[in-house]
Order: structure tokens, then sequence, then C-alpha cells
């Protein structure tokens, strides 16, 4: 994925800050791969950016449970990285609640002519089945990836540009969008806020996940579980918001 030396807010946070309810954190579970927030609202997911630590789980843990989620939202605007992911973990909890209504189709469920150029930032599983010919840009390329430096000639030659959802978090999406001139871009990953306000960015679709069972999710992630063991306890789904 993108990633900058020095992230920015993550795309949307003062829209969001403006519109989102106010709510309790009920509680937060960290594990290996993924972070969990939930509220009464909902639950919220994002990828862990960070090594896990189990100290700094803790430290966490007892200064976000019993507060205002407008308080921890504004985790968004530190530099450090785990701090910022529960910060979006909790704008998640807020805006990817069970009664969003969303198409079941597949993120990586692209309808696109045989002529048209995709490109993809993040390796997702399944991708090479797919989408066989698209270009897909990661920070640590395998052999069939490009390298972060190719965003800059790969993007803006595009017709469809599908990226991860860690890149919001760690405040690089920004920067991918403004690379783009004319693609349909498609935000995805558990970790996508399900928010139409993402449609004033350029984006024209958003895939993610509502969580259904939180008590459950939040089990399996504290054993470091991945999305494969988890989804069975909740949805996927993809909302269009814009051509």
């Amino acid at each position: 994925m993108i990633k900058l030396n020095f992230p920015n807010t993550p795309l949307g946070f003062e829209a969001f800050k403006q519109n989102l309810p106010s709510a309790t954190v009920k509680n937060l579970t960290i594990g290996k791969y993924w972070i969990l927030i939930e509220t009464h609202y909902g639950a919220g997911l994002v990828a862990n950016p960070s090594e896990y630590n189990k100290n700094e789980f803790v430290k966490y843990l007892h200064a976000v449970r019993g507060q205002s989620t407008n308080e921890i939202i504004d985790f968004c605007y530190s530099q450090n990285a785990l701090k910022r992911a529960i910060g979006c973990a909790t704008i998640n909890s807020l805006i990817n609640t069970v009664n969003l209504e969303l198409s079941t189709e597949n993120g990586l469920d692209v309808k696109a002519d045989a002529d048209e150029k995709i490109v993809v930032v993040g390796r997702f599983p399944g991708l090479g089945r797919k989408l066989p010919n698209a270009y897909v840009l990661e920070r640590n390329p395998g052999p069939q990836d490009y390298p972060e430096s190719a965003a800059p000639q790969l993007i803006p030659t595009c017709d469809r540009l599908i990226i991860t959802a860690s890149t919001w978090v760690n405040g690089s999406l920004e920067t991918i969008l403004s690379l783009v001139k004319n693609a349909h871009v498609s935000v995805i990953g558990p970790g996508t806020p399900m928010s139409p306000l993402l449609g004033r960015y350029g984006i024209s679709r958003l895939a993610g996940f509502v969580t259904t069972n939180p008590k459950e999710i939040s089990k399996l992630i504290a054993r470091d579980a991945g999305v494969k063991q988890f989804k069975h306890f909740g949805r996927f789904g993809v909302l269009s918001i814009g051509n």
C-alpha cells in the first residue's frame, strides 16, 4: 500500500465529525491483525497497522473504554499509527451499523471492459483470480506487484482504481486520489467507512463490512484471527455513491 512518512488526517475526517452521533465506547479489542471498537451504535473494524504489544493494548483499553466517541475520534490527529487506527475504528463504529442497506456483491467484483486498465492499491486475497490483469501497487511488492513509487505512472492512466481501506487509516488516501485523472474509484476492505460523504472526494464505490455479532468477533480478534475466521459474524456489502 502507499504510505506517507508524515500522515495526513484521514480523508473526510472533519466532515465525519460534523455528521456523526455521539456515543460511549463500550469496548476496544486489539489483535495482531485487527482492531475493533464497540459502541451502542455498532462495531467498527480497521486493520492493525502496528506490531502487537499487549502493554500498549492495556494502556489504550483503560484510556478509551467508557469515554465519549467525540474524544476518541480525535485520535485521528495523532502521528502514532495505533492511536490513529483506534480513532478510525471509532468512526467506523458509528457509520458501519447493522441498518445499512448494501448490495451483496464482493468488492473485487468489477464489471470492466476487456481493454480497461485496472490499478489496485494493495494485494487482496483472491485478487489474482478475480482480476488477473490488474496492476497491483504494494509497499512490499511481490514478484507480480509494482512498488509504491510506480503510483504516479500507473494511477493517472487507469480506468478503474481499487484502493485498500488501510490507506484511509494511514492518511495516504488523499495523496493517492490526487493522482487520479478520470478513473472510477473504489475503496474496499473491512475498515472502509461506508459513508456517502466520501463521494465528494471522487470516490464512487465503497465495499466494506458490517459486524452483526461484535462479541464473537472480539473474541476471535483477541486470538489473532483474520477475516476468514470472523467473516461469518458480519456481512460484506457495497455502497455505490457516485458515477
